[in-house]
């Protein structure tokens, strides 16, 4: 399977320099091509009849161009631009790499024109110019890349070559074979470099999964401070807590709104670039820890299915006031769902993310129905009632946790289509979950033994 792994870059002064230039040549070699592309279609709506037109944006009433598809192509733009001194800047397989992100938005651009004519989405406008001066990311196809001594080394223009003042490497991380490199990027971040690896392991994406009971699933619901909760068809529950990500984040807008105090609101400095990387890396962590905590509760277990109850644009619209806002908000749920679809591949686990509407208000011990959004019958009515933050209480009185009342509900909600039997799901399960901490729980001893199972669980998949 194709994987992209992010390395941060340290690279030494000199090399910084090279890269600096390297990527501000990317940079405006995509303008360049996004000049030739506009230019070329509005010559095009010049010499053709009836090209304007007046269309709403909003309340504004505006004119211009009718939306037609552009025709300029990427290998268009490689035979044009290949005198340009930009092109010739940086290594020829490295300029065309380039030149086809301008070759993919201009085919998104004719794509959303479709979809514009049948009312689907609002009028799309042509690839737009980049920041000048401004750094963009670079690519090395493996043809481009050498490899020598633990090292791989990129291709440099003729016209390059001769200003360098010192030899230009990447460092193969020891975690990855030399077969298995298809490509790297070097990608401007935040003030710093990093290294996207894109490799091909070799491996297949499991379908099933012998070592795996697709009768059993783990459901979980996403919230704040119990980040997500989670209830087993086999009874066990448990809450990844969220109280540590909340803090991070917490720290972090207090750290911007400092910064940020009396300037205007698209101020930037490198004290932000700072503050911005150590969240977002922050981020990243807790996401990979949690995403690899699921999976492995999900195989030592022998569950074959993985339910994450979701609501799509929920948290575009979210009105919980300004400080539950930034709390809820701001957790990557949605980053870590996409990690989760990585990884449910790798090991066979069939994961299924269903809409979670009235999962918090309907009493599972009580049997409620759960209808989907929009859908709720005028007579429908919960059981129970959710006393206060954390707590349910059931129509017989019984006093649950209310997030993994909520999880229940999103596996009943799916249990049909699925097969799932939802028998040994009961009171015990739902009244004290395991609160999981995962900086303590995902110790170096818990790693090592859950990545022995995993690759035992792998191998014998693999026969």
């Amino acid at each position: 399977m194709f994987k992209t792994i992010p390395i941060k870059a340290n690279f030494t002064e000199e090399e910084k320099a090279f890269w600096v230039d390297q990527c501000k040549n990317s940079n405006s070699l995509i303008n360049c091509a996004i000049y030739h592309t506009r230019q070329t279609h509005y010559d095009r709506l010049s010499s053709m009849d009836n090209a304007l037109t007046t269309y709403w944006v909003g309340d504004e009433l505006r004119s211009g161009w009718k939306a037609y598809k552009c025709h300029t192509t990427y290998q268009q733009l490689d035979k044009i631009l290949k005198e340009n001194p930009h092109y010739k800047a940086v290594a020829a397989q490295t300029a065309q790499q380039t030149l086809q992100t301008v070759g993919e938005s201009i085919n998104s651009y004719n794509k959303l024109v479709d979809l514009y004519y049948q009312g689907e989405v609002d009028r799309p406008s042509l690839p737009r110019y980049r920041k000048k001066g401004g750094l963009a990311a670079i690519t090395f196809p493996k043809q481009a890349l050498i490899y020598k001594n633990g090292c791989f080394y990129p291709s440099i223009s003729r016209g390059t070559k001769p200003e360098l003042i010192t030899e230009i490497s990447l460092p193969l991380p020891e975690f990855i074979d030399v077969d298995w490199v298809r490509e790297v990027r070097i990608r401007p971040n935040l003030g710093g470099f990093w290294i996207d690896w894109i490799i091909d392991d070799g491996k297949k994406p499991i379908n099933i999964n012998p070592n795996l009971d697709y009768t059993q699933a783990w459901g979980f619901d996403h919230g704040g401070t119990n980040w997500l909760t989670g209830v087993s068809t086999h009874g066990k529950s448990l809450i990844i807590d969220g109280r540590k990500l909340k803090s991070m984040n917490q720290g972090y807008c207090r750290l911007v709104a400092k910064y940020k105090q009396g300037k205007s609101e698209f101020y930037w400095d490198t004290n932000l670039d700072r503050v911005q990387r150590k969240r977002n890396n922050q981020m990243r962590d807790a996401i990979n820890k949690a995403a690899r905590f699921i999976i492995n509760q999900c195989l030592n277990d022998r569950v074959g299915n993985l339910v994450i109850g979701w609501n799509e644009e929920q948290k575009n619209c979210s009105d919980m006031g300004k400080r539950n806002n930034q709390n809820f908000v701001a957790i990557p749920t949605g980053r870590l769902i996409e990690r989760l679809k990585q990884l449910c591949r790798e090991y066979g686990i069939a994961l299924t993310i269903t809409e979670e509407a009235y999962t918090s208000k309907a009493s599972f011990l009580d049997g409620d129905s759960l209808p989907k959004h929009g859908e709720k019958p005028a007579t429908w009515k919960a059981s129970g009632t959710r006393i206060k933050r954390g707590l349910y209480k059931t129509k017989l009185g019984h006093l649950i946790n209310a997030d993994a009342n909520g999880a229940a509900n999103i596996i009943k909600k799916v249990a049909t289509q699925l097969g799932l039997c939802l028998a040994e799901v009961g009171r015990s399960s739902l009244a004290l979950p395991q609160r999981i901490d995962l900086d303590r729980k995902l110790s170096k001893s818990y790693r090592k033994k859950a990545l022995r199972s995993v690759s035992l669980d792998h191998v014998a998949t693999s026969f």
